[in-house]
């Protein structure tokens, strides 16, 4: 199963729960991370990257091969009881990379396409080149966090609407985001999926598991929680999520064997920190 992410990397400087570290953050790089203990997953990254982040790029397939960036992306993130305060720096040099023939390329020979950008500048028009070039054989998949985005003077990140949900959501198969993302997630999912036919819209509540709408039915699926005491880290558990659910809705088609799959390896998840993630997939 070849997986395309295409959106921006970063450098995170992460306190949270019971640890503190300076690592290679993003939904791409963490999803990475989960495939790689996949099997038979090969996985490109498509992003924008400062000489700052060769470093982390061991082992990791990205493209440009070399750095097109004076600086990467960096994002300061301070979670405590499920909360996440952030900052962003050098995000004008983080365009998104240019689809030309080695692109596209990758993207014609991907069964799972991710569009997981962590500012609000991919296009429309991005999205519609990925859906022609794919011509419906891949999974594409958006993980809009990005765009729920603004900044302030001093870098903070501050709350922003997704405005561009009309004209992108047409060419995506999943949109999966967070309960945290919009304070009405549930209506505004439920929405999304009335309004855009057979997409499938998966919503992530943390210990409370996962709701998932299509056609504006929607199918809750449980999962166990975890303890704040047990927690060592929670960055990256949607990410995680993400991962697991574009794997298993792939082979089986099914959105409650997707989410119960997502679940319980973002469970798993919470028990490492997000450079030294070990999954257990046995019986899964």
């Amino acid at each position: 199963m070849n997986i395309s992410i295409l959106g921006h990397v970063c450098i995170d400087k992460n306190t949270s729960e019971h640890t503190s570290y300076v690592a290679a953050g993003s939904p791409a790089m963490f999803m990475n991370r989960i495939y790689k203990q996949f099997p038979n997953c090969p996985t490109n990254i498509i992003a924008s990257y400062g000489q700052d982040f060769l470093k982390y790029l061991n082992g990791i397939s990205i493209f440009p091969k070399t750095p097109n960036s004076k600086k990467t992306l960096v994002y300061e993130n301070i979670s405590k009881k499920g909360n996440r305060l952030q900052k962003a720096y050098h995000r004008e040099e983080a365009f998104p990379v240019a689809i030309d023939d080695n692109v596209k390329n990758i993207l014609s020979n991907s069964d799972i396409v991710f569009v997981a950008p962590l500012l609000p500048n991919f296009p429309k028009s991005y999205f519609s080149s990925i859906k022609s070039i794919t011509d419906n054989k891949a999974l594409i998949i958006l993980l809009p966090q990005g765009f729920y985005r603004n900044f302030d003077n001093k870098n903070n990140v501050a709350v922003r609407e997704f405005i561009e949900a009309d004209d992108i959501l047409q060419y995506v198969d999943i949109v999966i985001v967070s309960d945290q993302d919009h304070p009405n997630m549930f209506d505004v999912g439920k929405k999304w999926s009335k309004k855009n036919l057979n997409l499938i819209v998966a919503i992530t509540e943390g210990k409370k598991g996962a709701n998932i709408f299509k056609n504006g039915v929607n199918t809750y699926v449980k999962t166990i929680p975890v303890a704040e005491k047990d927690i060592v880290d929670s960055v990256g558990g949607g990410d995680t999520f993400s991962a697991g659910f574009a794997y298993q809705f792939k082979k089986t088609n099914n959105i409650v064997k997707a989410g119960e799959f997502a679940n319980t390896i973002a469970r798993q998840k919470l028990f490492f920190k997000a450079d030294n993630i070990k999954l257990n997939l046995q019986n899964l």
